[in-house]
C-alpha cells in the first residue's frame, strides 16, 4: 500500500497497513525554520529548503526528511500564501539563527532597531515578526478596521488586487502555476496531495477588520459584519471554483478553517456560528464534494467539541487540530462521538510541554498513549498539535514520529490499562495547567 492509498483509506475510516503520517502538508501541520534546520543538522542533510510559507515561518518538506520521518502527505502550496509574495522563483536567504534557505525573491522585510522583522507596503507596517524566530508573523494593519458601511466594503472588494491577504483572490498565474505544481506531484510521488488552500470566513475577517472590530460587529453590528461574510464567502467561492478546475483532479484533500476554539473553551457561541459561519463553509464543502475527488479537511484550534457535530453536517471529512490538551477534548470521548463520521487528524502527541520539555522516552510514550485510541479503525491520521515550534529539539522530533510509525501498525491493541491510563492523564485541563514533572508522579 503506497501513501495515497494509506491516507484515503483512513479518510474512508478504513484500517490500512499502518497510520498515515502528516508533517508539512498545512500551514498548521508543519514545523517551525528553527526546529527543521536543527533536524537537518542532526541528520547530517545539507542543502537549502524552499520556504513558502514566509508568514508562518515553516519551510517545504525535503524528500530526505519526509522519507526519515515516514511521511505519507505532500503540499500543494498557494501561488501567494503570505504578503502577497509570489512563490515563483526564489533567493538564498539567512535566517535569524543562521541557517541557509531559499526564500521567494520579493521576501524583503526590514528589521527594527530592536531586531524583530517587520513588512511595509506603501508606508503602512502590514506585519511583524519577534526576532527570537520561533513564530511567524501578526498582522498589524486592518484596512477596514473602521468600515461603518456595507458600501465601504463593497468597494474594498471591488478594488481588491490579491496582494493583501493573498489567499482570498486565485489569478490567472497562479491557476497555470497551481496545476503545473499539482500535476509535478502527481508524476512523481505516490503520497496524498494537501491542497494548502487554507478557505476561511471569521479568520480572514480578522485580518481584514482586526480582531476586536470583528468580534465587536458581531454584539453591535450584526447587518453589516453579516454583508462582510457574505461577500467574502463570494469572492472566495467564486475563485475556490476557478482553482479546483485547474487542480480539482490531481489532488486528495483542500485545507478549510476557522479557529472558534481557545483553551479553555469555545471563542463564539455555538448559535453564532450556526448563523453566521455554517452556512459559508457548507458551501466550502460543497464546492469542492462537487467539483472534485479531494475530501475537505478543517482545522480549528482549542476547546471545539460543540462544534463537531457541525462540522459533520457542513460536510467536513477530516478535522484538525485534535486538540486534546484543550479543556472539554477528551481524546475517547473525540473517537468515541465522532470517529464514525470524522477522520481525526492531529492530537497526536502533546506540543505545548510533552514534546517541547519532554525526553524522548516520554514523547515515545505519549505518541503510543494517543495511538491506541485514536488510531483503531482507522479514521485516523497522526500529526503533532498544531505546528512543531522552533525549541523543539531533533531528538523529540524523531521520538515522535518513529513512535508513530512503531506504534501505528495495524491491527492495534487497546488494553483496559491503556483506556484507563489515558482517560485519567492525556485530556483533562490538569495535562496543561500542572508542570511536567508532577503529571511524571501521577499527580
Amino acid at each position: 500500500m503506497n501513501s495515497r492509498e494509506r491516507v484515503l483509506a483512513a479518510i474512508r475510516h478504513e484500517e490500512a497497513d499502518r497510520v498515515p503520517i502528516d508533517l508539512g502538508s498545512t500551514c498548521v501541520t508543519g514545523i517551525n525554520l528553527r526546529a527543521y534546520s536543527n533536524l537537518k543538522r542532526y541528520l547530517g542533510l545539507g542543502g537549502r529548503a524552499r520556504v513558502f510559507h514566509t508568514w508562518v515561518q515553516t519551510p517545504e518538506l525535503e524528500a530526505a526528511v519526509a522519507e526519515r520521518l515516514h511521511v505519507d502527505t505532500v503540499t500543494l502550496p498557494r501561488y501567494k500564501m503570505s504578503l502577497g509574495i509570489p512563490n515563483a522563483e526564489f533567493k538564498p536567504w539567512t535566517w535569524v539563527d543562521g541557517s541557509e534557505w531559499l526564500v521567494p525573491v520579493d521576501f524583503n522585510p526590514t528589521i527594527n532597531a530592536d531586531g524583530d522583522f517587520e513588512w511595509w507596503e506603501h508606508g503602512v507596517k502590514i506585519a511583524e515578526a519577534p526576532k527570537e524566530g520561533t513564530q511567524g508573523f501578526a498582522v498589524k494593519y486592518h484596512p477596514l478596521a473602521h468600515a461603518k458601511t456595507p458600501a465601504e466594503i463593497d468597494q474594498w472588494f471591488d478594488t481588491y488586487d490579491g496582494n493583501f491577504m493573498g489567499r482570498i483572490k486565485v489569478t490567472d498565474e497562479e491557476l497555470v502555476w497551481a496545476r503545473d505544481f499539482a500535476k509535478r506531484l502527481r508524476e512523481t510521488t505516490d503520497k496524498a496531495i494537501v491542497a494548502d488552500y487554507v478557505f476561511g470566513i471569521i479568520f480572514v475577517t480578522e485580518g481584514i477588520l482586526g480582531f476586536q472590530s470583528t468580534y465587536m460587529h458581531l454584539l453591535s453590528q450584526p447587518n453589516l459584519i453579516r454583508h462582510f461574510f457574505e461577500r467574502l464567502v463570494h469572492e472566495q467561492i467564486t475563485n475556490l471554483k476557478r482553482y479546483l478546475d485547474a487542480v480539482g483532479e490531481y489532488i486528495d484533500v483542500i485545507i478549510g478553517a476557522d479557529d472558534v476554539g481557545a483553551q479553555r473553551g469555545p471563542m463564539i457561541k455555538v448559535d453564532t456560528f450556526r448563523e453566521f459561519l455554517l452556512p459559508g463553509h457548507k458551501l466550502f464543502c460543497e464546492t469542492v464534494h462537487n467539483n472534485s475527488n479531494a475530501k475537505v479537511l478543517f482545522h480549528t484550534d482549542g476547546s471545539v467539541m460543540p462544534f463537531l457535530q457541525d462540522l459533520i453536517d457542513m460536510g467536513v471529512d477530516c478535522f484538525n487540530t485534535v486538540q486534546t490538551d484543550a479543556a472539554n477534548m477528551d481524546a475517547m470521548e473525540l473517537k468515541k462521538r465522532f470517529g464514525n463520521n470524522l477522520t481525526l487528524w492531529g492530537g497526536g502527541v502533546d506540543t505545548h510541554r510533552v514534546l517541547p520539555m519532554g525526553t524522548p522516552e516520554q514523547v515515545r510514550e505519549d505518541v503510543r498513549r494517543r495511538m491506541k485510541i485514536m488510531a483503531p479503525g482507522g479514521g485516523y491520521v497522526f500529526a503533532t498539535i498544531h505546528n512543531i515550534l522552533g525549541d523543539v529539539s531533533p531528538e523529540n522530533v524523531l521520538a515522535a514520529y518513529d513512535a508513530a510509525y512503531e506504534f501505528g501498525g495495524y491491527p492495534i491493541q487497546a488494553g483496559p490499562e491503556d483506556r484507563e491510563e489515558l482517560a485519567s492523564r492525556l485530556t483533562e485541563i490538569k495535562y496543561w495547567t500542572k508542570p511536567l514533572e508532577a503529571l511524571n508522579r501521577g499527580e
